[in-house]
């Protein structure tokens, strides 16, 4: 029998400025600053896509203080760009965002938000990982320009020097799941046309690749393809959803290579399934990076999502919004206490 770990759903946030109702974004920015959570961005369809709805970016961002069953907003604000796709960093207590064509800097003053382009990148990026040691960004992965890629990067904060490193030295793939630990950046699954379960890391002062652990929870390897990570502590990182494998390299063949009558039919039949039919990963899975091991805790107790945010304040784990079947987002916030996650892994 299936373990279940319950979550507790809280409040909502209210619907984004011109908008009825909150139906929820994916890959959106989300970091923390001390003990405030800024949340904006994101992408969603609010015209469904067998309805003609296209993909829409948004670019309200929040300053939250997470208290109780509720994200408080303490401050918000609107970007001059909608931003989605990109991953955050923080250095000094200043976050940065890279995505599309640029890094943004954004810090809080006296419970302000404040933002502005620290520096335009020579591409647009997409999907990425991106991770902060001593003061540089090492990031890449996902698509430049429109085309998943295996680039790397480093960009140096204090002097804005952008270097291309040795690539990753496996199949170009996007929506990785990626974690620092000490001077180590693991790297796990992503996909392109179909799904990885392959594990490598990124030694930063060596600058060299070195290949880690599969992806494998009780006896069966697992696609994070889209899936969100947040460490519980200095060893080991949480991960939540995932692509199922199969399912994605079949629809991804098909409406590639389907046309005409076929194609349309394959898309009403894909984007009208029932959730479980999709079989997005449910586990809550632990990598210990001093182990080099996977293991599944239990299955979280609300839809898998996936492309969602997921975010460790110190008390509290949260999963935020994020896609729950292809089309549909979702406007929900569910967190779990780190206490009880510990108690699991004890």
């Amino acid at each position: 029998m299936k373990r279940i770990i319950n979550w507790t759903q809280i409040k909502k946030l209210p619907a984004p400025q011109g908008y009825k109702e909150n139906i929820g974004v994916s890959n959106m920015l989300c970091g923390m600053l001390e003990d405030k959570i800024i949340l904006g961005g994101g992408a969603n369809f609010p015209i469904h896509p067998l309805d003609g709805g296209s993909r829409t970016e948004h670019n309200y961002l929040y300053l939250i203080k997470a208290i109780d069953n509720t994200f408080k907003i303490i401050d918000s604000t609107m970007l001059e760009k909608p931003i989605a796709d990109g991953k955050v960093v923080v250095f000094n207590n200043i976050m940065f965002y890279v995505g599309g064509n640029r890094i943004l800097k954004i810090n809080v003053i006296n419970n302000k938000l404040h933002i502005s382009e620290y520096f335009t990148l020579p591409f647009e990026i997409k999907n990425c990982i991106a991770h902060q040691f001593e003061g540089t960004i090492y990031y890449g992965l996902g698509s430049i320009d429109g085309k998943v890629t295996n680039r790397m990067f480093s960009f140096n904060i204090y002097t804005r020097e952008n270097i291309e490193l040795s690539p990753f030295p496996a199949t170009e793939r996007t929506q990785a799941v990626s974690e620092i630990f000490y001077d180590d950046i693991v790297v796990f699954s992503g996909g392109n046309s179909i799904a990885y379960t392959d594990g490598y890391k990124f030694n930063v002062r060596k600058k060299m690749w070195q290949t880690i652990s599969d992806v494998e929870a009780n006896n069966k390897k697992i696609s994070l393809l889209g899936a969100a990570a947040t460490k519980i502590n200095s060893e080991e990182m949480l991960v939540i959803g995932g692509f199922d494998a199969e399912i994605w390299k079949n629809a991804v063949h098909k409406l590639s290579t389907l046309e005409g009558e076929e194609k349309q039919k394959f898309r009403e039949f894909y984007f009208k399934q029932d959730y479980s039919y999709y079989n997005w990963n449910k586990e809550m899975l632990i990598y210990n990076y001093t182990k080099d091991e996977w293991k599944s805790i239990g299955e979280i107790s609300f839809k898998a999502p996936c492309s969602h945010a997921l975010i460790n304040n110190g008390l509290n784990i949260y999963s935020i919004m994020g896609e729950i079947r292809p089309g549909e987002r979702t406007p929900n916030i569910h967190r779990v206490s780190l206490q009880q996650i510990n108690e699991e892994l004890n």
